[in-house]
């Protein structure tokens, strides 16, 4: 996974199963909407029928072990990033919505839809002063008791530095906690409208996706920024759970067949060997892991992040599933995969893709759980993509800063 994190890191949540709040998206040039509406089914249908050059896809066995992130060490902890919408300028994409333009009797493919990507992105910006990421992350999970659904979010930015007189950031602020939906509100509202929530330390996840080490409270919190420093200051990011220079990632290989054998021999070093997993299993799933990382947030190449959605495009097990709204209100084509958290426990993965652009707007993680009085639960942890791209603006730091 690529997402940038600090020596101290988010420390917010223990993650005992896969859950990934990535800080990652395409930087861009910004298109004008005439151009994205107009351009968005002519690259469908040219992706249709281009023929592309990438490896072979692999078939892959029954999952028989557990394809956890945790368990591989390549998972990471709920941090995110949002901007502020006045500093959405610049060429850093700032997403909006759009009316859908596709028919719903021409529903494009899996394949289509990141081979559209695919042409779209290798026109993005390719150079700046920053790599500016702005995400807001949404996640579901049950009051102590389990007795009510809650949700959190967190906003922030993330600021990477390719200068070495410049300062990177993260400057993030939680939003605050309340109920998820009128049901779970009647409930909190019945245990006497608790306004902050301590988890004991030995609380059974029972298919929650992790569990806060520290009190929730239901107001929001300051904006506060922090320096990165350690080995997080003057990278570029990790890849396949190694940190990255500057140096590195722009000698990722651009063509789909190099970059996948460059991902291949990466997840050959790792010791999968007495994880539990299936270890073919496991390599399958960290390729396809690598490329949505690749693709939502290392500042590779225009090239580069081309090749991921193409490596994408030959794997199999990734369903399109039509137009969908994404947890922020906008419209794009989603794809969808599960990935087994535990033996016969599976959570459904849904990335929502502009095919016009090349950007993913949002990942959103989908799993159940029951609750104390015997309910079933959906539970999400969404990480949707604000903004994003190369910048030679500077952050607008809060007076905290640390």
């Amino acid at each position: 996974m690529n997402e940038l994190h600090d020596d101290q890191g988010s420390g917010d949540l223990v993650e005992p199963r896969h859950v990934e709040a990535v800080v990652r998206l395409l930087g861009s040039h910004e298109p004008s909407l005439d151009a994205v509406v107009a351009g968005r089914d002519r690259l469908l249908a040219e992706a249709a029928a281009t023929t592309t050059v990438e490896a072979p896809v692999r078939t892959r066995k029954r999952r028989r072990g557990r394809l956890v992130g945790a368990a591989l060490g390549l998972a990471v902890a709920a941090t995110v990033a949002v901007v502020a919408p006045a500093m959405l300028s610049d060429s850093t994409v700032s997403v909006v919505p759009r009316p859908g333009t596709s028919s719903p009797a021409a529903v494009p493919t899996a394949r289509q839809i990141l081979l559209a990507a695919a042409v779209a992105v290798e026109k993005a910006r390719a150079s700046g002063d920053y790599w500016r990421t702005a995400t807001l992350t949404q996640w579901m999970l049950t009051d102590p008791t389990r007795s009510y659904v809650l949700e959190s979010e967190r906003s922030g930015e993330q600021w990477l530095a390719k200068r070495s007189d410049l300062q990177s950031w993260r400057i993030r602020q939680d939003l605050g906690v309340k109920p998820a939906t009128p049901q779970d509100e009647a409930a909190w509202r019945a245990a006497g409208a608790p306004t902050s929530w301590r988890y004991p330390k030995n609380m059974k996840t029972e298919n929650l996706f992790a569990v806060p080490f520290k009190p929730l409270e239901a107001a929001a919190g300051e904006r506060t920024a922090e320096r990165l420093h350690g080995k997080g200051k003057g990278t570029a990011g990790d890849l396949v759970g190694e940190w990255m220079t500057w140096e590195e990632v722009r000698a990722i290989p651009g063509e789909p067949d190099k970059l996948r054998s460059y991902l291949e021999e990466r997840i050959g070093r790792l010791e999968l060997a007495g994880s539990g997993m299936d270890v073919e299993e496991a390599r399958a799933y960290i390729l396809l892991r690598e490329c949505v990382g690749i693709i939502s947030g290392l500042p590779a190449s225009p090239e580069v992040r081309a090749s991921a959605y193409r490596i994408l495009a030959s794997l199999p097990g990734i369903r399109a599933e039509g137009e969908m709204t994404d947890p922020l209100g906008r419209r794009g084509q989603a794809l969808s995969y599960q990935e087994e958290i535990e033996p016969g426990l599976f959570t459904q993965v849904r990335l929502v893709v502009d095919p016009g652009t090349g950007l993913l707007l949002a990942e959103v993680r989908t799993n159940t759980t029951r609750l104390a009085n015997g309910r079933e639960a959906e539970l999400r942890v969404s990480t949707s993509y604000r903004a994003i791209g190369w910048t030679d603006e500077r952050p607008q730091l809060p007076t905290h800063q640390d």
